[in-house]
Protein backbone atom coordinates (compact mmCIF):
# COMPACT_ATOMS: atom_id res chain seq x y z
CA UNK A 1 0.00 0.00 0.00
CA UNK A 2 1.41 3.36 -0.96
CA UNK A 3 0.96 6.66 0.79
CA UNK A 4 -1.66 8.86 -0.81
CA UNK A 5 0.01 11.84 -2.54
CA UNK A 6 -2.53 14.15 -0.85
CA UNK A 7 -1.14 13.15 2.53
CA UNK A 8 2.39 13.94 1.39
CA UNK A 9 1.25 17.33 0.14
CA UNK A 10 -0.66 18.04 3.36
CA UNK A 11 2.41 17.26 5.47
CA UNK A 12 4.63 19.44 3.29
CA UNK A 13 2.12 22.30 3.31
CA UNK A 14 1.64 22.11 7.08
CA UNK A 15 5.39 22.26 7.65
CA UNK A 16 5.64 25.24 5.31
CA UNK A 17 2.74 27.08 6.99
CA UNK A 18 4.30 26.52 10.42
CA UNK A 19 7.73 27.73 9.27
CA UNK A 20 9.31 24.34 9.86
CA UNK A 21 12.36 23.13 7.99
CA UNK A 22 11.37 21.03 4.99
CA UNK A 23 13.62 18.31 6.41
CA UNK A 24 10.95 17.78 9.06
CA UNK A 25 8.32 17.26 6.36
CA UNK A 26 10.63 14.83 4.57
CA UNK A 27 11.15 12.83 7.78
CA UNK A 28 7.41 12.70 8.45
CA UNK A 29 6.65 11.61 4.90
CA UNK A 30 9.36 8.93 5.06
CA UNK A 31 7.91 7.55 8.29
CA UNK A 32 4.35 7.55 6.95
CA UNK A 33 5.57 5.79 3.78
CA UNK A 34 7.43 3.17 5.81
CA UNK A 35 4.30 2.46 7.84
CA UNK A 36 2.04 2.39 4.75
CA UNK A 37 4.44 0.02 2.96
CA UNK A 38 4.60 -2.29 5.99
CA UNK A 39 8.33 -1.72 6.49
CA UNK A 40 7.75 -0.24 9.93
CA UNK A 41 5.16 -0.78 12.62
CA UNK A 42 3.88 1.52 15.34
CA UNK A 43 3.84 -1.54 17.55
CA UNK A 44 7.65 -1.57 17.53
CA UNK A 45 8.12 0.76 20.48
CA UNK A 46 11.88 1.15 20.11
CA UNK A 47 11.66 2.10 16.43
CA UNK A 48 8.74 4.44 17.12
CA UNK A 49 10.64 6.13 19.94
CA UNK A 50 13.67 6.62 17.67
CA UNK A 51 11.52 8.14 14.92
CA UNK A 52 9.71 10.40 17.35
CA UNK A 53 13.02 11.56 18.80
CA UNK A 54 14.26 12.44 15.29
CA UNK A 55 11.05 14.38 14.64
CA UNK A 56 11.28 16.15 17.98
CA UNK A 57 14.86 17.16 17.28
CA UNK A 58 13.92 18.43 13.80
CA UNK A 59 11.01 20.56 15.08
CA UNK A 60 11.56 24.19 15.92
CA UNK A 61 9.32 25.77 18.53
CA UNK A 62 9.35 29.53 18.71
CA UNK A 63 9.71 30.78 22.27
CA UNK A 64 9.86 27.25 23.67
CA UNK A 65 12.04 26.22 26.57
CA UNK A 66 14.96 24.07 25.52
Amino acid sequence: MTLDPRIKEAITEAARELDQDQALASKLVAWFEAIADGNESLEDRDATYRRLRLLYDATSVEGGDE
